[in-house]
């Protein structure tokens, strides 16, 4: 029970928090520098990632990135229907468009992933693996980076 009201506890600060999303109808109206880093939850191997919504239907900004570790996995959590599309045919589970069931969409990172041939590379090189993607919401879009590290 203390789990979910933590969870709780998380989505309702997540919800709250955040600026306008970027897109051709808006601007942005505060930089993400002062937003949250998301990472798993104490105790836990699962990040959650709230997704609100403003008035006009934008998506809202509620972290500035997710740091993540392999075997770890991300929860976003919000309206009863959008969907994550991975750029530049490039994702953690090999799945590029995720579509929300029940208002949530969850991306597990393989516990393998640093050693797996297509990523070895870019990890030795940069010392992690980032994924960009974009959360579609009522057709806007919003996309924080989805960073994976071996140590943090």
């Amino acid at each position: 029970m203390n789990v979910l009201k933590s969870l709780s506890a998380v989505l309702l600060m997540f919800s709250v928090m955040g600026c306008v999303a970027s897109g051709p109808e808006s601007t942005r109206v505060d930089s993400t520098k002062n937003l949250p880093v998301s990472y798993a939850l104490q105790g836990t191997s699962t990040a959650v990632v709230g997704i609100a919504v403003d008035q006009k239907g934008f998506p809202l900004e509620t972290v500035r990135e997710i740091v993540l570790r392999p075997g770890q996995k991300v929860i976003f959590a919000g309206p009863d229907r959008f969907q994550i599309v991975f750029k530049d045919k490039k994702s953690p589970n090999n799945m590029i468009r995720q579509e929300s069931k029940n208002g949530t969409i969850t991306v597990s990172i393989p516990k393998d992933i640093l050693v797996k041939g297509a990523y070895v590379e870019e990890f030795k090189r940069n010392k992690y693996l980032k994924f960009n993607y974009s959360i579609f919401v009522n057709g806007k879009e919003l996309d924080p980076p989805l960073i994976i590290k071996d140590d943090f």
